[in-house]
């Protein structure tokens, strides 16, 4: 799959840059609010795993919230389990293979969907990579999976002190232009993303891709109630019978991009494209 998004050279407007740590601490509280409603939520989960990736400098105590409610609905959760997210270093992408070796072994066989928050998604991706048919389903959150430049990103700094710690072949260039994964795909981001520039959240338009817009901070994406509500209906979604994200009608002043043909995939079912989830033999 290739990329075609393309996003200006520069980052996020300043304005939502300063106020993106306020904003999250006020969606996390809205998400204490709101939890007890998302666990009733009629997506229930069939004891599939689903391996949980933390941003940026972030670890697993950051995907604490959706990882609990991920369980609440039926998934067998993994945490990433690999310290502070520094990049694709050595012991990162080696740990991480392990895991997810693990974790396929365990249940049998089984396709895992993977979660991503911000830099957790573009690990997602190069673990579709590197595992074939074994990844059923990816769902980003604000992640910059179509990004093109350091300038595009308020991490910029500190991602290049890391770099020197990232593996040559991940180096960033290298790492975020590889071809995407044939393989499902979703990405939740926000206009008002205060670290990347919105645009390269943006999966290019794809039979297999999705692109959903909330109203959000970058930092508190993973607790965001309209971005847990979406995530949940895409763990939940048939493979076979794929459909555009829908949500009932209360909710959907809370999506506003919805029906903008700029977001939506390019056919909305798995099968009119003769796609499906393949399997890795022996």
């Amino acid at each position: 799959m290739s990329r075609e998004v393309k996003a200006p050279v520069r980052p996020p407007n300043a304005l939502w840059s300063l106020t993106d740590g306020g904003r999250a601490t006020g969606e996390l509280a809205w998400f204490a609010w709101s939890a007890p409603w998302l666990a009733t939520r009629e997506h229930r989960g069939d004891g599939r795993p689903v391996l949980v990736l933390p941003g940026f400098l972030a670890g697993d105590g950051t995907t604490v919230p959706l990882r609990r409610m991920l369980g609440r609905h039926g998934y067998f959760v993994y945490g990433w389990g690999q310290g502070r997210n520094l990049g694709p270093t050595p012991e990162a992408v080696d740990g991480l293979e392990a895991l997810f070796r693990e974790i396929r072994d365990e249940h049998d066989g089984a396709p895992v969907s993977l979660i991503g928050q911000s830099l957790g998604g573009i690990f997602a991706l190069e673990l579709a990579r590197r595992f074939p048919g074994d990844v059923d389903r990816i769902i980003s959150l604000g992640s910059p999976v179509s990004v093109t430049s350091p300038d595009q990103s308020r991490a910029k700094f500190m991602y290049s002190r890391m770099a020197e710690r990232h593996l040559p072949e991940l180096e960033f260039s290298r790492w975020t232009q590889a071809p995407l994964p044939e393989v499902r795909a979703t990405s939740i981001f926000s206009r008002l993303d205060g670290i990347c520039r919105w645009e390269t959240c943006l999966y290019p338009r794809t039979p297999l891709t999705e692109n959903i817009e909330v109203y959000s901070s970058h930092l508190g994406m993973a607790v965001q109630p309209a971005a847990l509500y979406a995530t949940l209906d895409r763990l939940a979604a048939p493979l076979d019978e794929w459909a555009p994200f829908d949500p009932p009608c209360a909710l959907r002043s809370a999506y506003p991009g919805l029906r903008d043909p700029m977001y939506l995939s390019e056919d909305v079912s798995a099968g009119d494209v003769g796609w499906e989830p393949q399997r890795r033999v022996g």
